[in-house]
């Protein structure tokens, strides 16, 4: 269907161009042969002219030169020579002013003058040897002159008039031309008309693959250019613009799937608001509940044991430290996801670190009877934020001790490569079920809801590590461990030593945000 109607508009692009280029063409070889032929009807009008000159001329010449005997003869050749010819029809007399008596003669004689011809120019001629020359013009009978010649011989008193008639011979001998020059305008007409129609079809290709690329990129939006264009001027000004259609529907395609993502992470962040304020607001009534309902007791009872007051002030303080430190664990997260590239870097030795982190966990007996295993080289130094590290591994350690059931945990160098370490934090518990991994990152997120809150724990432990990690230029993961128990994968920037780069980020940069254990 669209090959049909690219020819028809071809069709119709090349009769229009061939049509006007056709009449262009012939009408400038019109103008040419009009021209032309003017010019050799003049040409031929001045060689009769030239020749009836030359033939009444001689007359006088020779009777100048008193050779009167070669009159006779030279009228009589001149009667044979020009017999058949466009001078067949010429008028020639020889008249002696003296006595008025015509000497010789040939063809018709009329002695009327031509209009124009009045009584001063005869009497001039008969004083002098002046010649006047008169064409296309008439008798005072009607009769049509093409030429009318006299000249009068200096002195001698005699006068040669002639004069030709517009004859259909003088006419025919005028029309006529050289038949090669017209065939050969003829032939150039043709070939120029067979170029016209070559190129004329070639240009219409080109704009009618250019019209209908222009309505059909007006009219469908999944348009995709096609058609070749010729190796000429107009290819390449249509290929230039094809290619800025297409540059123009490549950034219109990225702004659309840049709006429609912007529009699904602005979605995305709503819900994950709303879905935050729901918990929140889930996860703060049990504890304000508890506590409301401890103080309500000892606001109505006021013959209460002082054993059981003082039990029930203790479990409101419980509560209240629990509402506390989710709030501290809300601000950590906000501060996080605000300061994003702005968290300030530099070298830290974390042997040393997770060394000085365990002696401490020892020494405060913060895990109990569970042992906690170091396994660290020397060597290890990292680039990151001493605070976000230190929450990093409280959160770490205190989730394996709430929830993992086991018997000892630990943090070990699984790995590196030339720009990265990769660490393990583990634990040897029960692990979790396979469908509860991909969430445990997740605000709130409790697999056992009972249990959970019965540990004390706001739900934001595992969620302030990840975006702690994040925030530090690594990654971090989680999986069952072999054996039993989870394995927390995480990165961190490697500080090859000897080298010295710079403390990050830039001036202006926003300190690192309070970590809370």
């Amino acid at each position: 269907m669209f090959n049909k109607l690219l020819k028809r508009r071809t069709f119709r692009y090349r009769l229009k161009l061939f049509a006007t280029a056709f009449v262009c063409i012939w009408s400038l070889i019109g103008v040419f042969a009009w021209l032309q032929y003017n010019r050799d009807r003049y040409s031929r009008k001045e060689e009769i002219m030239a020749r009836v000159d030359m033939a009444a001329g001689r007359i006088i010449d020779s009777w100048t030169q008193e050779n009167t005997e070669l009159i006779d003869s030279y009228i009589d050749f001149l009667s044979r020579y020009y017999d058949n010819t466009a001078l067949g029809r010429m008028s020639l007399a020889v008249y002696d002013l003296n006595s008025g008596e015509m000497i010789n003669s040939i063809g018709t004689i009329n002695n009327e003058r031509p209009l124009g011809f009045d009584k001063a120019d005869v009497d001039s001629i008969r004083d002098g040897s002046t010649a006047i020359f008169l064409d296309d013009t008439r008798f005072p009978s009607g009769e049509k002159v093409f030429y009318y010649y006299s000249r009068v011989s200096p002195g001698k008193g005699l006068e040669v008039r002639a004069y030709l008639p517009f004859s259909p011979e003088i006419e025919g001998y005028l029309s006529s031309g050289d038949w090669m020059l017209w065939l050969m305008i003829l032939v150039i007409g043709v070939i120029g008309t067979f170029f016209v129609y070559l190129i004329t079809a070639h240009q219409a290709k080109n704009i009618s693959l250019l019209h209908e690329f222009a309505h059909r990129a007006a009219n469908d939006r999944d348009f995709i250019p096609m058609g070749e264009f010729p190796s000429d001027e107009l290819g390449d000004i249509s290929r230039q613009i094809i290619s800025i259609y297409n540059s123009r529907m490549q950034a219109n395609q990225r702004r659309e799937r840049e709006h429609i993502i912007a529009l699904k992470a602005n979605e995305e962040k709503n819900r994950v608001k709303r879905a935050l304020t729901n918990n929140i607001s889930h996860e703060l009534k049990t504890p304000i509940g508890i506590v409301r309902a401890y103080l309500e007791m000892l606001v109505t009872q006021e013959d209460m044991p002082e054993e059981d007051r003082r039990h029930f002030l203790l479990k409101a303080q419980e509560n209240i430290e629990r509402i506390t430190a989710m709030l501290n664990d809300l601000s950590t997260m906000t501060r996080l996801e605000e300061s994003g590239q702005k968290i300030p870097l530099k070298e830290v030795d974390f042997h040393e670190m997770v060394t000085n982190f365990a002696e401490e966990v020892r020494a405060t007996n913060l895990i109990g009877d569970m042992e906690f295993i170091v396994d660290i080289p020397d060597d290890c130094v990292v680039r990151g934020n001493e605070g976000l590290l230190m929450s990093v591994l409280n959160n770490l350690l205190k989730n394996a001790k709430a929830y993992s059931q086991g018997t000892a945990m630990g943090i070990e160098l699984l790995g590196r490569k030339e720009k990265s370490y990769t660490f393990v934090f583990y634990d040897n518990g029960t692990g979790v079920a396979p469908e509860h991994l991909p969430h445990l990152f997740d605000r709130f997120y409790r697999i056992d809801t009972g249990r959970s809150r019965k540990s004390g724990g706001t739900g934001l432990g595992l969620p302030i590590v990840k975006s702690a990690i994040n925030s530090m230029g690594g990654g971090v993961s989680v999986r069952n461990r072999r054996g039993g128990g989870l394995e927390f994968l995480f990165t961190l920037m490697r500080v090859v030593p000897g080298q010295h780069p710079k403390d990050t980020p830039a001036d202006g940069a926003a300190p690192a945000p309070a970590a809370n254990a």
